[in-house]
């Protein structure tokens, strides 16, 4: 296919949950089973590799050229400065590692005597270095690839990088406080959200996130990994209206549901009408042939996250998943209004794979 087919194809799974429309398939190989065609320099140091904006156009372009992108699958380029950047933004001290940037390791808020004030900081050095490479990467792809929001997180996470685990005890001691931090955290969130939309829109390749499915209209992963240490009281207080405000505001949206934690959330998530999608991440509690621990998406639990999903009319998104489970989820639940993302290793499993998808589960 190419890129206006599977533009096609990624615009219908946006649409609502249809009976027969199938499933959508990513998969994603090495463009020849031989020596990649296009050579990746290593970065000269941690700060090249997440601050240089030469290098992210390198690994774009290097992905462009080493990768095949089969069936449903487009090119996203992420804007990857770490998971919930907002946080910095506000005043989080941040750390540049060599597998991420972290804003958790010294929070700045110590006490709720004073008043604390959240405001976007535009003239924070990631703030500028999150536009440019923003603005590189749409420039550079001319049509060819899509260039995702940056993570701008989750909003109670968010806080909690800036406050740390005593705002668990927060939550039960100070929960004007924390919700008034919320809803200021939330109006940051929608007015960053905006300014990076304003930046993407123009070029016309469609607007993704780290997870890599294109739209036509602006969409973001909601998420709040932090739930799995409160109760649905608490989520139902301190959580959802803040999920409803922000999905309401930006129109549609895909739930990132961080493992068996969070399952005891998912009636009220469902509930949200912006959510089109769930995203499901299973724990990798399961051993290979080597003893090696792997996610598995057609165990019994997962099966049933899908099931509840499309009962309430939702998607389902999975990505990583092993191209030998693909077969045991669809016989569970069905193929409509499933997005799978795979990785078979080479060129040809990938070809035999998306045969086999065309005669089984694409229509």
């Amino acid at each position: 296919m190419d890129m206006e087919q599977k533009r096609a194809r990624h615009r219908r799974f946006w649409q609502p949950l249809q009976k027969g429309e199938g499933a959508y398939l990513s998969v994603v190989a090495p463009v020849s089973d031989g020596q990649p065609p296009y050579h990746l320099r290593k970065a000269e140091s941690v700060e090249e590799n997440w601050l240089s904006t030469q290098y992210r156009l390198e690994k774009a372009e290097a992905r462009m050229q080493n990768t095949y992108f089969g069936q449903d699958a487009i090119q996203c380029e992420f804007v990857n400065f770490g998971p919930g950047v907002q946080a910095a933004l506000l005043g989080a001290p941040y750390a540049i590692t060599k597998d991420s940037i972290w804003f958790d390791r010294q929070p700045p808020i110590k006490d709720w005597e004073h008043p604390v004030v959240f405001k976007t900081d535009p003239e924070h050095p990631l703030y500028h270095a999150i536009a440019e490479h923003t603005r590189a990467l749409c420039e550079h792809s001319k049509g060819r690839y899509a260039v995702s929001f940056t993570d701008i997180g989750g909003q109670l996470d968010v806080l909690y990088s800036m406050r740390g685990e005593e705002l668990l005890m927060d939550l039960l001691e100070y929960p004007d406080e924390v919700l008034a931090a919320e809803a200021q955290i939330d109006r940051e969130f929608i007015e960053y959200f905006n300014t990076l939309q304003k930046m993407i829109g123009p070029t016309g390749c469609g607007y993704t996130n780290w997870i890599p499915l294109v739209h036509d209209k602006p969409w973001y992963p909601l998420q709040c990994d932090m739930s799995v240490m409160i109760s649905p009281a608490m989520f139902e207080e301190f959580v959802l209206p803040s999920l409803a405000k922000v999905a309401a505001s930006i129109g549609q949206a895909v739930y990132h549901l961080d493992g068996p934690g969070e399952i005891k959330h998912l009636d009220m998530i469902l509930s949200l009408p912006e959510v089109h999608a769930v995203q499901w991440v299973p724990l990798p509690n399961t051993k290979d042939q080597n003893g090696r621990f792997y996610q598995d998406f057609a165990d019994k639990e997962s099966i049933d996250v899908y099931r509840k999903t499309l009962a309430a009319g939702k998607k389902v998104v999975l990505l990583g998943v092993r191209p030998n489970q693909i077969s045991a989820i669809f016989d569970a639940v069905g193929c409509d209004g499933v997005f799978i993302e795979t990785y078979p290793g080479s060129r040809s499993r990938a070809d035999e794979l998306i045969d086999f998808a065309a005669k089984e589960w694409i229509r």
